[in-house]
């Protein structure tokens, strides 16, 4: 008989909706472990951060697996506490963005097995192993990537209440979808420690197979594709488009400036693309060259152009307090977004993660970090409760905070597009 395996998905209290995304990485270990014979439960704690030690009581597994960011991390030693703390022999595995950086913490921390980068084929391993022999060898767990990712089971979304979950796109809510896993690209800011550089891809079949499951069984028509870029790929995504057409559906995905052009923005909103998430990070060029972005500004305001021509939302995503940032850089941007004014934004105070240049070399840029708090780790959350840990030679972190809070009621006072901050709503 299979032993009885649980994972969870710690709070995100710091978020204005928890519930925006499915927790679609352990969806992912869910199929793959239930495809083996095992028993599994998915166990989401959005919106339980009060309710912690109260939803360990009814968990009846030897297998606890857990998945956490850096603003997660906190949540999930006090899930991991609470389970030791009833049943010391229960075995507490975690993995995910945060324990793929630093596992060296996670073990000190007293995690049974930490997984590293990719989780399906670690994951059965440790179950394996635990179920033969009752124990589990390994401290760290690495496995190679999965080559052909059709081979990888479709999210096992009836595990959870899916239909509670939504990212509200203009008429409707969304569903998540990944059709593609790594980014070939080495921006500065971004961690690399689950997914790799290279690129591998969802075959067209696969994806339509998963989108059509997702109709025939909740009715949902619209989308948000999680990839990096959903354009790196032009001719794989240009047949994705000729499939979505007869599905009627509406969906957003996240694209590189100098990816798309006119004429493939156009086949995309043909397709059903209603809007774009864009990564500008700052109009300063100098910032943009400091993290290795490896886009021209001027690409940003010809996508967010070219946006507004054929009716796509654009939703730029903007940073303060990346390294080298200065008075005129911040008003540079400031420049921009009045000239350009694109219809949606999304502006962060930079945090710099572990497991990214930044944060691995810091000694390269202009930039100092004190004070750093796993806790307080979040860059996208509730207006007020924004804090910043970095500074530059030019401004310290009060100056970024102060800054930071200007341009945001500039920018909702520009856009006219509050996105209900004073309460509870999607995020975007």
């Amino acid at each position: 008989m299979n032993m009885k395996i649980a994972l969870l998905n710690p709070p995100s209290p710091f978020l204005l909706e928890q519930k925006a995304f499915a927790p679609l990485g352990l969806l992912y270990l869910s199929s793959a472990l239930k495809s083996q014979g095992f028993k599994v439960e998915v166990i989401d704690l959005a919106d339980k951060e009060n309710e912690i030690e109260k939803a360990v009581e009814d968990i009846d597994a030897q297998l606890v697996g857990l998945s956490a960011t850096t603003p997660q991390y906190p949540w999930a030693n006090r899930i991991k506490q609470a389970l030791k703390k009833r049943d010391p022999q229960t075995k507490v595995i975690i993995g995910g963005a945060h324990p793929s950086s630093v596992p060296e913490v996670c073990t000190g921390d007293g995690y049974d097995s930490v997984v590293i980068g990719e989780g399906e084929d670690s994951v059965l391993r440790i179950a394996r192993e635990l179920q033969k022999t009752g124990k589990i060898s390994s401290n760290v767990v690495k496995s190679e990537y999965i080559k052909d990712i059709d081979t990888i089971e479709y999210p096992d979304r009836e595990a959870v209440d899916i239909a509670s979950y939504g990212y509200k796109l203009t008429g409707g809510s969304a569903f998540t979808v990944i059709t593609s896993r790594g980014c070939p690209y080495k921006c500065a800011f971004c961690s690399k420690d689950v997914w790799s550089n290279k690129v591998r891809y969802h075959s067209v079949e696969y994806i339509i197979g998963e989108i059509k499951q997702i109709i025939d069984k909740w009715g949902i028509k619209y989308f948000l594709f999680l990839d990096d870029s959903f354009a790196l790929n032009k001719k794989r995504a240009e047949r994705l488009f000729a499939a979505f057409r007869p599905l009627n559906i509406r969906w957003r995905c996240y694209v590189r400036s100098d990816h798309v052009t006119k004429e493939f923005l156009e086949k995309m909103r043909d397709a059903g693309c209603i809007e774009v998430g864009v990564g500008v990070e700052s109009a300063s060029q100098k910032i943009l060259d400091n993290v290795d972005k490896g886009i021209r500004i001027e690409q940003h305001t010809q996508v967010i152009t070219w946006c507004k021509q054929l009716g796509i939302t654009a939703n730029v995503f903007l940073m303060i307090g990346l390294p080298g940032e200065t008075y005129d850089t911040v008003m540079q941007t400031k420049k921009w977004f009045e000239e350009v004014r694109p219809e949606k934004f999304g502006f962060n105070i930079f945090y710099p993660y572990v497991g990214t240049p930044i944060y691995k070399h810091r000694e390269r840029y202009d930039l100092q970090f004190a004070g750093l708090s796993d806790e307080h780790s979040w860059v996208k959350g509730r207006k007020e409760e924004y804090q910043a840990f970095v500074s530059t030679k030019e401004l310290t972190s009060r100056d970024i905070l102060k800054l930071h809070r200007e341009l945001f009621e500039y920018f909702i006072e520009l856009t006219g597009w509050r996105k209900d901050w004073e309460g509870k709503n999607k995020n975007g």
